[in-house]
């Protein structure tokens, strides 16, 4: 196995490990919401999916949605096409989280309310920061390649 394979292992296994952790603790010792000023705790059911997307069908078709969505994401990002492995890792990690917390609670676990944004958990952080790692390390792959190779003439 490659140091990429396992950085990818690591960062995903950590991800996991973390999201549902917190979310046990949130459900067991989390009994009122607390107000930070500009986040409020609180441990609410997410019966849907991303953003409560599907929220009102059924469990077995959210759960085999997520799951083959995340499943492709893994494959991809085991053969290197999401780029380096800390943002794979992440993406991979907190997809497999919500959808470990979704079949064995029926639904996932959100957290954190800004108030101005729906609900959300660690593994969705996760989630969004590996995406930004994503596109930026494909940004910075894009511009690192020389123009001449992308646009070919023949001045013959």
């Amino acid at each position: 196995m490659s140091s990429v394979h396992r950085r990818l292992i690591l960062v995903a296994a950590a991800t996991i490990v973390i999201d549902l952790a917190v979310k046990a603790a949130a459900v067991r010792w989390l009994t009122e919401a607390i107000d930070f000023g500009v986040i409020t705790v609180r441990a609410t059911e997410n019966p849907g999916m991303a953003f409560g997307v599907g929220a009102d069908q059924p469990f077995v078709l959210v759960a085999a949605i997520t799951g083959t969505v995340v499943a492709v994401v893994a494959v991809a990002a085991w053969h290197g096409h999401l780029g380096g492995p800390i943002g794979a890792g992440l993406v991979v990690g907190g997809g497999t989280a919500n959808l470990a917390n979704r079949l064995v609670g029926g639904s996932v676990v959100d957290l954190f309310d800004l108030g101005w944004w729906p609900v959300f958990n660690l593994a969705d952080a996760a989630l969004t920061v590996g995406i930004i790692l994503i596109l930026f390390g494909s940004l910075r792959h894009e511009s690192a390649v020389p123009v001449e190779s992308v646009h070919q003439t023949d001045d013959a």
